[in-house]
């Protein structure tokens, strides 16, 4: 039997550490990687986006022109639910394509990491779902650090999404990241061991 582990988490929280890390316990559905690979050159998804925002938001290689879609969707939520409404689909639809094949095999853990995991629902699918959380302080910090963002930037882009006391009245099991790399670890390892998991 297949145990399904949703995974989010704010930005810079250190979700993905985690969901690195779980790649030897199982199989990781990312929703970001697929998110890329439904707007990939020549795809669906990508000649939808053309149709509808113009062909001046592809590259000259037919690529994405991901800078100027960001640029257009992130103060305008009308343009970024009409982008929403040509990606969304495509990604739930290789979403639960991959975690139908992998109950086939019966993988025993398959880690759902989706950013926007509740907002779009995918809890439904899950047996338990994990919240990796970071006080706001330090997720401001990380965030500034990482991405080279003003503090007035980065507090516009950690604004932007879910409500972190949101996600941790929605979440089974909290990972506070607020620590080192290998102490995160060893609090998911905690959570494997307790429920019977070893690495592939």
């Amino acid at each position: 039997m297949t145990f399904v582990l949703g995974l989010t988490g704010g930005i810079a929280s250190g979700k993905s550490t985690i969901s690195n890390f779980l790649e030897k316990y199982g199989q990781v559905i990312d929703a970001d990687l697929i998110a890329r690979q439904v707007v990939a050159p020549k795809s669906q998804g990508l000649a939808e986006i053309s149709a509808t925002f113009g062909p001046d938001y592809l590259t000259e290689s037919g690529a994405l022109d991901r800078v100027k879609m960001g640029q257009t969707i992130f103060n305008d939520e009308k343009q970024r639910q009409k982008l929403m409404t040509i990606t969304s689909p495509l990604i739930r639809a290789e979403i639960l394509r991959q975690l139908s094949q992998a109950k086939e095999q019966k993988v025993p853990l398959v880690v759902l990491d989706i950013p926007l995991l509740f907002d779009d629902g995918y809890e439904k699918y899950c047996d338990q779902v994990m919240v990796v959380y970071l006080p706001y302080a330090l997720q401001l910090k990380r965030l500034m650090a990482r991405n080279g963002f003003s503090q007035s930037q980065a507090q516009a882009r950690i604004s932007s999404q879910v409500d972190s006391q949101k996600l941790l009245a929605q979440a089974d099991i909290v990972i506070d990241s607020s620590g080192t790399v290998e102490q995160t670890r060893q609090k998911v390892i905690k959570w494997l061991e307790n429920n019977n998991f070893s690495a592939c």
